[in-house]
Parts: structure tokens; sequence; C-alpha cells
């Protein structure tokens, strides 16, 4: 498997020109799925957007990070 390398960089250019802070896709993926909770996304929705095995895979992963659920 060929890994592109040059997304990582062109993210992170980007994101210093637009002067915000530089965090990982993962990072991103991560505030993704709680701010789509946090907005009250059904969580079987946000199971299947993460490409999750299970509802409860997403649960166990994002639920416990807010107060607001």
């Amino acid at each position: 498997m060929v890994k592109n390398k040059c997304g990582p960089r062109i993210f992170k250019e980007v994101c210093k020109r637009s002067k915000l802070p530089i965090l990982s896709p993962h990072a991103l993926r991560h505030s993704h799925a709680v701010h789509l909770l946090e907005a009250g996304a059904n969580k079987k929705y946000v199971s299947e957007r993460l490409g999750h095995a299970s509802v409860k895979v997403t649960a166990d992963t994002y639920l416990h990070v807010t107060d607001k659920i």
C-alpha cells in the first residue's frame, strides 16, 4: 500500500495560512464526531458516517468527551 504524504503537508500549510491550529486528521475526525453528537445527530448516523462497525464503538469512543449529551 502506498501512502500519500502530500495530504498532511498541504493540510498543515492551509492551517498556517488560515491562522488555525494545526490538528491531525484524526483530531478533526474526533471533533467532527463530537460536534455532530452535541448537535443532536443520531448515533447510528454518526457511526455510519465514521465507518464504525457498530453504534457501540461510536458511543464508547465519543460520548464520554462531552457533558452536553
